[in-house]
């Protein structure tokens, strides 16, 4: 959470996020992995965006999403300032 602004807004799934799993599809335990991301670097702001696998093999469980963050250059380096995600429709996997 350090990473994150102290007024940062993250949503998953369409609802703010206020605590941990903070992205769409992902739950407790197991692992994920990061499929592709790209960044877009304007003045003080980056936009990433990317594609995460969340597997939890324990359970049997994996999911797909797609995050976008906003990150802004401040006084003590980068911070996200936005984060929004959301799993993929099956068409989409």
């Amino acid at each position: 959470d350090t990473l994150y602004a102290p007024d940062a807004i993250v949503v998953g799934n369409a609802r703010v996020r206020l605590a941990a799993p903070r992205f769409a599809g992902i739950s407790y335990g197991g692992r994920v992995t990061i499929a592709a991301a790209t960044v877009t670097l304007e003045g003080r702001f980056a936009w990433v965006m990317m594609d995460y696998r969340w597997i939890n093999p324990q359970q049997g469980l994996a999911e797909a999403g797609r995050a976008t963050f906003v990150c802004e250059q401040r006084e003590r380096g980068w911070k996200i300032v936005h984060a929004h995600s959301s799993q993929l429709l099956p068409w989409d996997r």
